[in-house]
Protein backbone atom coordinates (compact mmCIF):
# COMPACT_ATOMS: atom_id res chain seq x y z
CA UNK A 1 0.00 0.00 0.00
CA UNK A 2 2.96 2.21 0.96
CA UNK A 3 4.86 1.69 -2.15
CA UNK A 4 1.72 2.24 -4.51
CA UNK A 5 0.53 5.35 -2.88
CA UNK A 6 4.91 6.70 -2.65
CA UNK A 7 4.77 6.13 -6.86
CA UNK A 8 1.35 7.81 -7.42
CA UNK A 9 1.98 11.25 -5.36
CA UNK A 10 4.41 12.47 -8.08
CA UNK A 11 1.63 12.22 -10.58
CA UNK A 12 0.98 15.64 -9.27
CA UNK A 13 3.62 16.81 -11.40
CA UNK A 14 1.02 16.23 -14.67
CA UNK A 15 -0.24 19.87 -13.88
CA UNK A 16 2.73 21.42 -14.97
CA UNK A 17 2.20 21.75 -18.89
CA UNK A 18 -1.58 22.33 -18.21
CA UNK A 19 -1.27 26.40 -17.60
CA UNK A 20 0.46 26.93 -20.51
CA UNK A 21 -2.02 24.98 -22.48
CA UNK A 22 -4.89 26.87 -20.96
CA UNK A 23 -3.35 30.07 -21.47
CA UNK A 24 -3.13 29.21 -25.33
CA UNK A 25 -7.62 29.25 -24.99
CA UNK A 26 -7.98 26.13 -26.66
CA UNK A 27 -11.30 24.85 -27.57
CA UNK A 28 -13.67 22.72 -25.80
CA UNK A 29 -13.55 19.61 -27.90
CA UNK A 30 -9.43 20.31 -27.15
CA UNK A 31 -9.38 20.43 -23.34
CA UNK A 32 -11.48 17.38 -23.37
CA UNK A 33 -9.42 15.67 -25.80
CA UNK A 34 -6.44 16.41 -23.19
CA UNK A 35 -7.71 15.52 -20.37
CA UNK A 36 -8.99 12.46 -21.82
CA UNK A 37 -5.20 11.77 -22.91
CA UNK A 38 -3.74 12.80 -19.17
CA UNK A 39 -6.36 10.50 -17.32
CA UNK A 40 -5.41 7.72 -19.81
CA UNK A 41 -1.76 8.36 -18.83
CA UNK A 42 -2.13 8.17 -15.80
CA UNK A 43 -4.38 4.99 -15.74
CA UNK A 44 -1.49 3.29 -18.07
CA UNK A 45 1.31 4.20 -15.53
CA UNK A 46 -0.81 3.45 -12.80
CA UNK A 47 -1.48 -0.28 -13.75
CA UNK A 48 2.26 -0.70 -15.16
CA UNK A 49 3.79 0.26 -11.66
CA UNK A 50 1.10 -1.46 -9.48
CA UNK A 51 1.44 -4.31 -11.66
CA UNK A 52 5.31 -4.37 -10.90
CA UNK A 53 4.95 -3.52 -7.51
CA UNK A 54 3.25 -7.11 -6.84
CA UNK A 55 5.07 -9.18 -9.27
CA UNK A 56 8.51 -7.67 -9.61
CA UNK A 57 10.03 -7.73 -13.14
CA UNK A 58 7.17 -9.86 -14.39
CA UNK A 59 4.89 -7.12 -15.82
CA UNK A 60 1.57 -8.66 -16.43
CA UNK A 61 0.40 -5.68 -18.64
CA UNK A 62 2.66 -5.52 -21.65
CA UNK A 63 0.21 -3.56 -23.58
CA UNK A 64 -0.02 -1.31 -20.77
CA UNK A 65 3.52 0.10 -21.69
CA UNK A 66 3.05 0.73 -25.18
CA UNK A 67 -0.25 2.08 -24.91
CA UNK A 68 1.62 4.39 -22.37
CA UNK A 69 4.14 5.72 -25.05
CA UNK A 70 1.45 5.92 -27.76
CA UNK A 71 -0.80 7.99 -25.23
CA UNK A 72 1.91 10.67 -24.45
CA UNK A 73 3.18 10.73 -27.89
CA UNK A 74 -0.40 11.62 -28.98
CA UNK A 75 -0.45 14.66 -26.34
CA UNK A 76 2.39 15.82 -26.87
CA UNK A 77 1.56 17.95 -29.36
CA UNK A 78 -0.82 20.04 -27.99
CA UNK A 79 1.10 20.37 -24.14
CA UNK A 80 4.35 20.98 -26.16
CA UNK A 81 8.03 20.24 -24.70
CA UNK A 82 6.98 20.48 -20.72
CA UNK A 83 4.65 17.93 -21.61
CA UNK A 84 7.71 15.64 -22.97
CA UNK A 85 9.91 17.13 -20.05
CA UNK A 86 7.70 15.58 -17.16
CA UNK A 87 6.03 12.41 -18.66
CA UNK A 88 9.63 11.32 -19.62
CA UNK A 89 10.27 10.98 -15.86
CA UNK A 90 7.16 8.58 -15.81
CA UNK A 91 8.12 7.09 -18.68
CA UNK A 92 11.55 5.81 -17.23
CA UNK A 93 9.98 4.96 -14.07
CA UNK A 94 7.71 2.65 -15.79
CA UNK A 95 10.27 1.07 -17.44
CA UNK A 96 12.42 0.50 -15.00
CA UNK A 97 10.06 -1.24 -12.54
CA UNK A 98 8.15 -3.17 -14.89
CA UNK A 99 10.97 -4.75 -17.06
CA UNK A 100 13.98 -6.87 -15.99
CA UNK A 101 17.40 -4.76 -15.39
CA UNK A 102 19.09 -6.11 -18.12
CA UNK A 103 16.24 -4.41 -20.85
CA UNK A 104 16.77 -1.38 -18.64
CA UNK A 105 19.39 0.27 -20.18
CA UNK A 106 17.96 -0.25 -23.63
CA UNK A 107 14.67 0.58 -23.21
CA UNK A 108 15.71 3.82 -21.38
CA UNK A 109 17.98 4.73 -24.15
CA UNK A 110 15.35 4.69 -26.33
CA UNK A 111 12.90 6.72 -24.05
CA UNK A 112 15.62 9.41 -23.94
CA UNK A 113 16.17 9.14 -27.70
CA UNK A 114 12.14 10.05 -27.92
CA UNK A 115 12.82 12.94 -25.98
CA UNK A 116 14.97 14.25 -28.03
CA UNK A 117 13.31 13.43 -31.35
CA UNK A 118 10.72 14.61 -29.86
CA UNK A 119 11.75 18.24 -29.33
CA UNK A 120 12.72 19.32 -32.49
CA UNK A 121 9.35 17.87 -33.90
CA UNK A 122 7.23 20.14 -31.96
CA UNK A 123 9.02 23.32 -32.93
CA UNK A 124 11.91 23.37 -30.36
CA UNK A 125 15.58 23.50 -31.00
CA UNK A 126 17.41 20.87 -29.43
CA UNK A 127 20.60 22.87 -28.90
CA UNK A 128 18.13 25.23 -26.49
CA UNK A 129 16.64 22.22 -24.65
CA UNK A 130 19.43 20.22 -24.46
CA UNK A 131 18.99 19.65 -20.97
CA UNK A 132 15.73 18.00 -20.78
CA UNK A 133 17.69 14.46 -22.28
CA UNK A 134 20.39 15.02 -20.10
CA UNK A 135 18.22 15.45 -17.07
CA UNK A 136 16.51 11.95 -18.51
CA UNK A 137 20.03 10.27 -18.70
CA UNK A 138 20.45 11.64 -15.42
CA UNK A 139 16.88 10.05 -13.76
CA UNK A 140 18.00 7.26 -15.52
CA UNK A 141 20.90 6.61 -13.79
CA UNK A 142 19.36 7.63 -10.28
CA UNK A 143 16.57 5.09 -10.72
CA UNK A 144 18.89 2.44 -11.76
CA UNK A 145 21.05 3.09 -8.67
CA UNK A 146 17.67 2.93 -6.54
CA UNK A 147 16.66 -0.09 -7.88
CA UNK A 148 19.56 -1.72 -7.25
CA UNK A 149 19.43 -0.65 -3.52
CA UNK A 150 15.93 -1.70 -3.09
CA UNK A 151 16.72 -5.32 -4.28
CA UNK A 152 19.84 -5.43 -1.54
CA UNK A 153 17.53 -4.46 1.06
CA UNK A 154 14.99 -7.12 -0.09
CA UNK A 155 17.66 -9.29 -0.12
CA UNK A 156 19.07 -8.45 3.22
CA UNK A 157 15.69 -8.54 4.97
CA UNK A 158 15.25 -11.62 3.41
CA UNK A 159 18.23 -13.27 4.74
CA UNK A 160 17.42 -11.41 8.13
CA UNK A 161 14.23 -13.66 8.49
CA UNK A 162 16.32 -16.81 7.39
CA UNK A 163 18.54 -16.09 10.16
CA UNK A 164 16.33 -15.74 12.79
CA UNK A 165 14.23 -19.00 11.25
CA UNK A 166 18.11 -20.55 11.62
CA UNK A 167 18.68 -19.19 14.98
CA UNK A 168 15.13 -20.83 16.27
CA UNK A 169 16.31 -24.17 14.80
CA UNK A 170 19.49 -24.18 16.15
CA UNK A 171 17.83 -23.25 19.54
CA UNK A 172 15.15 -25.74 19.11
CA UNK A 173 17.84 -28.76 18.53
CA UNK A 174 19.88 -27.53 21.00
CA UNK A 175 17.01 -27.77 23.69
CA UNK A 176 16.07 -31.26 22.31
CA UNK A 177 19.24 -32.50 22.11
CA UNK A 178 19.84 -31.14 26.12
CA UNK A 179 16.52 -32.78 27.18
CA UNK A 180 17.35 -36.24 25.72
CA UNK A 181 21.32 -36.10 26.89
CA UNK A 182 20.33 -34.71 30.50
CA UNK A 183 16.67 -37.13 31.74
CA UNK A 184 18.09 -39.94 29.42
CA UNK A 185 20.91 -40.31 32.19
CA UNK A 186 18.89 -39.62 34.67
CA UNK A 187 15.99 -41.63 33.67
CA UNK A 188 17.93 -44.77 33.04
CA UNK A 189 19.28 -44.63 36.57
CA UNK A 190 16.57 -44.15 37.91
CA UNK A 191 15.28 -47.26 36.24
CA UNK A 192 17.94 -49.20 37.25
CA UNK A 193 17.51 -48.21 40.97
CA UNK A 194 13.72 -48.65 40.59
CA UNK A 195 14.22 -52.25 39.54
CA UNK A 196 16.95 -53.03 42.20
CA UNK A 197 14.81 -51.76 45.26
CA UNK A 198 11.61 -54.03 43.81
CA UNK A 199 14.31 -56.75 44.08
CA UNK A 200 15.69 -55.91 47.45
CA UNK A 201 11.87 -54.84 49.19
CA UNK A 202 11.49 -58.48 50.89
CA UNK A 203 14.90 -59.45 50.76
CA UNK A 204 16.57 -56.19 52.16
CA UNK A 205 14.34 -53.65 53.21
CA UNK A 206 16.50 -51.14 54.74
CA UNK A 207 18.81 -51.01 51.39
CA UNK A 208 15.46 -50.99 49.54
CA UNK A 209 14.76 -48.23 50.85
CA UNK A 210 18.22 -46.38 50.55
CA UNK A 211 18.10 -46.89 46.62
CA UNK A 212 14.60 -45.34 46.38
CA UNK A 213 15.73 -42.42 48.51
CA UNK A 214 18.54 -41.87 46.16
CA UNK A 215 16.04 -42.03 43.07
CA UNK A 216 14.36 -39.06 44.60
CA UNK A 217 17.25 -37.37 45.06
CA UNK A 218 18.17 -37.94 41.09
CA UNK A 219 14.79 -37.05 40.29
CA UNK A 220 14.73 -33.77 41.76
CA UNK A 221 18.86 -33.68 40.67
CA UNK A 222 16.94 -34.21 37.07
CA UNK A 223 14.35 -31.48 37.40
CA UNK A 224 17.16 -29.05 38.11
CA UNK A 225 18.61 -29.99 35.23
CA UNK A 226 15.97 -29.19 33.10
CA UNK A 227 14.92 -25.72 34.77
CA UNK A 228 18.64 -24.92 33.86
CA UNK A 229 18.76 -26.36 30.69
CA UNK A 230 15.51 -24.49 29.63
CA UNK A 231 17.09 -21.13 31.38
CA UNK A 232 20.15 -21.64 28.56
CA UNK A 233 23.13 -22.07 31.06
CA UNK A 234 24.01 -25.47 31.63
CA UNK A 235 27.74 -26.69 32.09
CA UNK A 236 28.38 -30.16 32.78
CA UNK A 237 31.38 -30.74 35.22
CA UNK A 238 33.73 -33.27 34.29
CA UNK A 239 34.22 -34.03 38.17
CA UNK A 240 30.26 -34.45 38.94
CA UNK A 241 29.94 -36.59 35.57
CA UNK A 242 32.70 -39.36 36.66
CA UNK A 243 31.16 -39.43 40.13
CA UNK A 244 27.70 -40.07 38.73
CA UNK A 245 29.02 -42.51 36.36
CA UNK A 246 30.86 -44.61 38.69
CA UNK A 247 27.48 -44.48 40.60
CA UNK A 248 24.98 -45.47 37.66
CA UNK A 249 27.26 -48.21 36.45
CA UNK A 250 28.20 -49.59 39.98
CA UNK A 251 24.22 -49.49 40.54
CA UNK A 252 24.07 -51.59 36.88
CA UNK A 253 26.48 -54.30 38.33
CA UNK A 254 29.02 -52.68 35.97
CA UNK A 255 32.86 -52.19 37.31
CA UNK A 256 34.49 -49.07 36.46
CA UNK A 257 37.25 -47.88 35.72
CA UNK A 258 39.05 -44.11 35.30
CA UNK A 259 42.18 -43.21 33.88
CA UNK A 260 42.46 -39.37 33.92
CA UNK A 261 45.14 -36.89 33.07
CA UNK A 262 45.13 -32.86 33.28
CA UNK A 263 42.57 -31.52 30.95
CA UNK A 264 42.26 -27.53 30.00
CA UNK A 265 39.40 -26.08 31.51
CA UNK A 266 37.80 -25.28 27.78
CA UNK A 267 37.26 -28.80 26.54
CA UNK A 268 35.88 -30.40 30.41
CA UNK A 269 32.34 -29.49 29.66
CA UNK A 270 31.95 -31.20 26.09
CA UNK A 271 34.38 -34.08 27.52
CA UNK A 272 31.31 -34.33 30.32
CA UNK A 273 28.98 -34.92 27.94
CA UNK A 274 30.66 -37.39 26.19
CA UNK A 275 31.26 -39.22 29.55
CA UNK A 276 27.47 -39.08 30.48
CA UNK A 277 26.00 -40.25 26.45
CA UNK A 278 28.96 -43.13 27.41
CA UNK A 279 27.40 -44.14 30.91
CA UNK A 280 23.65 -43.89 29.79
CA UNK A 281 24.22 -46.37 26.96
CA UNK A 282 26.39 -48.82 29.02
CA UNK A 283 24.07 -49.17 31.33
CA UNK A 284 20.70 -48.80 28.74
CA UNK A 285 22.15 -51.42 26.56
CA UNK A 286 25.70 -52.59 26.62
CA UNK A 287 25.26 -55.51 29.16
CA UNK A 288 28.55 -55.07 30.06
CA UNK A 289 30.79 -56.04 33.26
CA UNK A 290 33.39 -53.81 32.92
CA UNK A 291 33.77 -50.52 31.74
CA UNK A 292 37.13 -47.98 31.43
CA UNK A 293 36.91 -44.49 31.07
CA UNK A 294 40.10 -42.67 29.58
CA UNK A 295 40.85 -38.91 29.55
CA UNK A 296 43.77 -36.67 28.54
CA UNK A 297 45.73 -34.73 26.01
CA UNK A 298 47.80 -36.21 23.23
CA UNK A 299 49.23 -35.07 20.20
CA UNK A 300 47.53 -31.48 20.71
CA UNK A 301 43.85 -33.13 20.87
CA UNK A 302 42.10 -33.31 24.15
CA UNK A 303 40.54 -37.05 24.09
CA UNK A 304 38.10 -39.04 26.01
CA UNK A 305 37.39 -42.87 25.87
CA UNK A 306 34.91 -45.06 27.18
CA UNK A 307 35.47 -48.79 26.21
CA UNK A 308 33.45 -51.75 27.58
CA UNK A 309 33.14 -55.59 27.20
CA UNK A 310 29.30 -55.50 26.55
CA UNK A 311 27.27 -56.06 23.43
CA UNK A 312 27.26 -52.40 22.32
CA UNK A 313 23.88 -49.78 21.75
CA UNK A 314 23.49 -50.94 18.35
CA UNK A 315 23.46 -54.51 18.79
CA UNK A 316 20.98 -53.98 22.21
CA UNK A 317 18.72 -52.38 19.67
CA UNK A 318 19.58 -48.98 21.59
CA UNK A 319 20.71 -45.13 20.63
CA UNK A 320 23.94 -46.85 18.96
CA UNK A 321 26.16 -44.87 16.68
CA UNK A 322 22.72 -43.26 14.70
CA UNK A 323 20.49 -42.66 17.78
CA UNK A 324 19.34 -39.67 19.13
CA UNK A 325 21.96 -39.55 22.20
CA UNK A 326 24.72 -40.38 19.67
CA UNK A 327 23.79 -38.25 17.01
CA UNK A 328 23.32 -35.07 19.67
CA UNK A 329 26.66 -35.84 21.17
CA UNK A 330 28.12 -35.65 17.85
CA UNK A 331 26.78 -32.24 17.09
CA UNK A 332 28.71 -31.31 20.31
CA UNK A 333 31.38 -31.93 19.51
CA UNK A 334 31.21 -31.36 15.93
CA UNK A 335 30.36 -27.38 17.27
CA UNK A 336 33.58 -27.57 19.24
CA UNK A 337 35.68 -28.40 16.71
CA UNK A 338 36.49 -31.81 17.42
CA UNK A 339 35.44 -35.93 15.79
CA UNK A 340 33.41 -38.05 17.73
CA UNK A 341 33.60 -41.99 16.57
CA UNK A 342 31.85 -45.39 17.84
CA UNK A 343 31.73 -48.66 17.16
CA UNK A 344 32.76 -52.27 18.12
CA UNK A 345 36.21 -52.28 19.84
CA UNK A 346 38.81 -54.83 19.35
CA UNK A 347 38.92 -57.73 21.56
CA UNK A 348 35.17 -57.25 21.60
CA UNK A 349 32.94 -54.83 23.28
CA UNK A 350 32.07 -51.14 22.20
CA UNK A 351 34.64 -48.26 21.91
CA UNK A 352 33.36 -44.25 22.10
CA UNK A 353 36.10 -42.00 21.95
CA UNK A 354 36.11 -38.33 21.16
CA UNK A 355 39.05 -35.93 20.39
CA UNK A 356 39.10 -32.38 20.69
CA UNK A 357 41.96 -29.69 19.57
CA UNK A 358 43.35 -27.73 21.50
CA UNK A 359 42.93 -24.20 21.81
CA UNK A 360 46.81 -23.09 22.00
CA UNK A 361 47.79 -26.20 20.19
CA UNK A 362 50.03 -25.07 16.66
Amino acid sequence: MKGRLRTSVYLVALVWPVPGFLASAPSAVTVVLVAAGVAGFVALYLRVVWTALVRPNRNATPYALVLLFVVTAAVAPVLGEMWVFTTSYFLIAAVATSLPERALPAAAGATIAAVALALPLLGRPLAEYWWMPLQAVVFTAAIRAYLRLESANRALSEAGVEVERLAVDNERLRFARDMHDLLGHSLAVITVKSQLAGRLAVADPERARAEMEEVEELSRQALCEVREAIAGYRELSLPEELEGARRALGTAGVRLEVAAGPLPADVEPVLAWVVREAATNVVRHSGARRCRIRLGVEGGEAYAEVRDDGRGPAAAGGAGTGGNGLRGLAERVHVAGGTLAGGPAEGGGFLLSARLPLADAP
